[in-house]
């Protein structure tokens, strides 16, 4: 089980799914809501093309912080937190 965000690869403090389980939780770096926006009809094997084009829909919009009540980190660096997922297609 990865505590990190399979779209942007921020590191959570909870694990985005366990097993079938969603978390429901939101990630505070991309916005992605684990569950609902990933559900793709509970086949878990969708969620890796998912996963590529949120990415890139969150790169190309500038790779902003999404969270308005939970700051980014001191020193936060989306280039080099994106190294901990593969590169989008």
């Amino acid at each position: 089980m990865s505590n990190i965000c399979p779209a942007c690869g921020y590191a959570l403090d909870f694990a985005p799914w366990v097993g079938d389980l969603p978390s429901d939780e939101i990630c505070p770096c991309c916005g992605i809501q684990f569950g609902y926006d990933d559900a793709m009809g509970g086949d878990p094997g969708d969620r890796d093309i998912f996963y590529r084009r949120w990415r890139t829909n969150w790169i190309s919009g500038g790779s902003l912080w999404f969270s308005k009540s939970r700051r980014a980190p001191v020193g936060w660096n989306p280039v080099e937190q994106l190294e901990r997922v593969q590169t989008p297609r």
